[in-house]
């Protein structure tokens, strides 16, 4: 791809992390292949928004098509994906066309794959091999003209030994693969993915706010757990936003409650560790008391009773 599109399609996502660099190495490698193509990674991590921009990389004329199994009726998703003629069941009084067909000359995207029947993997898969289907109850093959794009959340190994992915169909897929990290793989990446989410907001809430992130925002959203990865990040941001949004900075105070560190501070819980939690809040928060207490949901109070326990300890150790 030349570097001018590459960066005209490239400048809006953040890839600052080794994982991502090797990510978009990929992308490079297989966006204008023909053949069907696996992206791997957890809910949240942006399988969507990069099968977009293989789309947008591949020079493919048709449309980006994007479709998550499980929105799919289990008794109708064969209709639903290969299209059906009409008097193909009770009910079918016309011609329906499938996503593999409304995709033409684009790109299809079946995300949460394993949702997906093995009966409709099966058909699939002689789909890819043959480059060819017919809608249900129809006469003719058709040509398969679209690049077929599966998102799983998980290996494609793991789903075949717990019988959710034929064994066949992941041989026939195993070769174009790319994994999306998880956002706490990709830590390099907070602060600028942070700083873009909270530049949309104007457009995407109509209210006007704040325009910078406090250094300390950053320093415990760069610390954080997310088990959303990136789309929770967004929702932080966001709702930040609108927190703070008669001001210019989101602040500390403006996080949700959805942000936690992955330490946690257990009320009945080992002294170790919770001493261990309060020390990573605090760096976190770079020595912030106030927002060590709010990451640990406990009062300041509670933060210096800790602190000073850590103290009283130091000075015992040091003097005997």
């Amino acid at each position: 791809m030349a570097a001018r599109d590459r960066n005209t399609l490239t400048q809006n996502f953040v890839a600052q992390s080794p994982a991502m660099i090797e990510v978009m190495r990929c992308v490079d490698l297989y966006s204008r292949a023909r053949t069907p193509l696996l992206l791997v990674g957890a809910t949240g991590t942006g399988k969507t928004t990069l099968a977009e921009l293989i789309h947008g990389c591949s020079g493919r004329v048709g449309p980006f098509c994007p479709h998550t199994a499980g929105e799919f009726d289990r008794s109708l998703e064969q209709s639903q994906i290969f299209g059906h003629e009409r008097g193909a069941f009770t009910g079918a009084v016309d011609r329906h066309i499938g996503v593999l067909e409304e995709a033409g000359d684009g790109t299809l995207l079946l995300d949460d794959f394993h949702h997906l029947r093995r009966s409709t993997q099966t058909i699939l898969l002689r789909v890819l091999d043959r480059g060819a289907f017919r809608r249900l109850h129809g006469s003719r093959d058709l040509p398969l003209r679209c690049r077929v794009v599966i998102g799983l959340v998980e290996s494609p190994d793991d789903l075949v030994e717990r019988g959710a992915m034929l064994a066949e169909l992941r041989y026939r897929l195993g070769y174009c693969v790319i994994r999306l990290p998880a956002l706490a793989e990709r830590r390099e990446d907070i602060p600028a993915l942070a700083l873009r989410f909270l530049h949309r907001c104007p457009n995407e809430t109509q209210e006007a706010g704040p325009t910078r992130l406090a250094p300390e925002v950053l320093s415990v959203l760069e610390a954080a757990a997310w088990p959303g990865n990136v789309r929770q990040l967004e929702m932080v941001v966001r709702d930040a936003y609108l927190r703070a949004r008669r001001g210019t900075m989101v602040r500390l105070e403006h996080l949700s409650e959805l942000v936690h560190l992955p330490v946690r501070f257990e009320r009945r819980g080992d002294r170790a560790a919770n001493a261990r939690a309060v020390r990573v809040a605090l760096e976190a928060t770079k020595g912030r008391v106030d927002g060590a207490a709010r990451l640990l949901r406990m009062s300041r109070t509670t933060v210096y009773q800790y602190l000073d326990k850590e103290r009283g300890l130091s000075q015992a150790s040091s003097s005997s």
